[in-house]
């Protein structure tokens, strides 16, 4: 039994040691860089949103709260865009009728999402034509979708014209005006009009400028303290949206993680070591977004260009999450779950040595999961079968012998972590 000391030890390391230290803006920020990536060749669409929609808030004369609420749901109102496809008509169609599926999938994510959550109705509302919102919602709640839905629309205009001259500018103005009162709001209409007169309006969409207006709204801000709970909200919001982007890895970050969080407790590691192992199994495939939907669903062999931009998302998630500070080390645990044991990995090709036992069990279970699970190349496997290819690879010097082992101990268990049953 635990004396005391030691229980007052427990309670103390349960309630202090694991908090995360937190600026949700720059959580926000590395979300939206990773939301970006879905356009691929037409990034930094979310940026260029909230900045939009926060100068024309300023414009207005809102509340800091207010325009500070502007730019969260402009970098969040396409969380629930995963396809490139879909990415594509909201770039190049003004008004498309499907819109409003995104909308209610970020709204349902953001719900989950309890830092985020009062955002939620905002991005429901995104693509809902002014004269088509509903009288349940609040005067607040209709100014606040319509400025987003203004801003987005801008910016579609702005990614179809490709660059921004007098005339361009001209011809957007021109075509925001013609939907006053239908599909925007005269108010905004008028405040955009007046507003986008100025040549610092479109100068701030150049990628310099734009980076370094959100950079100082960033760092403004204080970190906060948050639960692994709140944490894991958030990384499971990731999660979802990374997953999304393909019928065949739906519910694969989640299977992934909870394999790995259930091997790291296997192996008596320390509490906060097993929340940083789950939390980067969560994480570890955000770099998918970056891959194009003809890539991740083609059902025959890669070629070499196309496996090398699949090869890059272990790197490209790393980018992503080291942006924000209290994520740096998952950041790193999550970028090598593709790295071998006999350095012939990927995107670092580290030796062995260089691998630290946290991506060894997350490369287990991104290997175990993805052999059950459906993909365009074959059916899932059975947990034997699954295993077999596991221990072969064992057997080569790609996984850790230890790992594996007591995923054959367990197998069972396992496959039902992995399955998400």
């Amino acid at each position: 039994m635990l004396g005391h000391i030691e229980v007052l030890q427990e309670v103390y390391y349960m309630e202090h040691v694991l908090q995360y230290s937190l600026n949700i803006r720059e959580v926000t920020y590395a979300l939206t860089e990773a939301l970006d990536f879905v356009g691929i060749d037409d990034n930094m669409h979310g940026k260029r949103v909230a900045y939009m929609a926060a100068e024309l808030s300023k414009s207005l004369s809102w509340s800091k709260k207010r325009t500070d609420d502007i730019i969260f749901t402009g970098m969040l109102h396409d969380c629930g865009v995963s396809s490139t496809d879909v990415h594509t008509h909201l770039v190049t169609e003004l008004d498309w009728e499907d819109s409003y599926i995104h909308s209610i999938r970020g709204e349902n994510l953001l719900k989950r999402t309890k830092i985020y959550q009062e955002f939620s109705t905002y991005i429901r509302y995104h693509h809902t034509h002014w004269n088509e919102l509903p009288d349940t919602l609040s005067k607040e709640e209709k100014e606040m979708s319509n400025l987003i839905y203004l801003a987005d629309r801008v910016d579609a205009l702005r990614s179809q014209l490709k660059a921004i001259d007098a005339n361009s500018a001209y011809n957007i103005e021109a075509t925001i005006k013609k939907y006053s009162n239908i599909m925007f709001s005269p108010e905004l209409v008028d405040v955009f009009s007046t507003t986008s007169l100025r040549n610092s309006f479109w100068f701030y969409l150049d990628e310099e400028a734009l980076n370094e207006y959100l950079n100082e709204w960033v760092e403004s801000a204080q970190e906060q303290e948050f639960s692994f709970v709140e944490v894991k909200e958030i990384a499971m919001m990731f999660a979802a949206i990374v997953d999304a982007k393909s019928a065949f890895t739906s519910e694969h970050s989640l299977g992934v993680a909870t394999l790995s969080r259930y091997l790291a407790e296997l192996f008596k590691l320390p509490q906060d070591v097993c929340e940083k192992i789950e939390l980067s199994g969560l994480l570890h495939d955000l770099g998918k977004l970056r891959v194009s939907d003809e890539i991740l669903n083609k059902s025959s062999k890669l070629n070499a260009d196309e496996r090398l931009k699949m090869n890059r998302h272990g790197f490209d998630s790393d980018m992503v999450l080291r942006r924000i500070k209290g994520f740096r080390e998952i950041a790193h645990i999550a970028s090598l779950h593709h790295e071998t044991l006999d350095a012939k990995g990927y995107p670092y090709s580290l030796s062995a040595s260089e691998i630290p036992f946290e991506a060894r069990i997350i490369a287990v279970a991104d290997i175990f999961q993805a052999l059950i699970q459906n993909r365009p190349y074959r059916s899932g496997l059975s947990m034997d079968e699954a295993y077999e290819i596991i221990f072969s690879m064992c057997k080569d010097k790609k996984l850790d012998f230890t790992i594996v082992t007591k995923l054959k101990e367990n197998l069972q268990t396992c496959y039902d972590k992995a399955s998400i049953k």
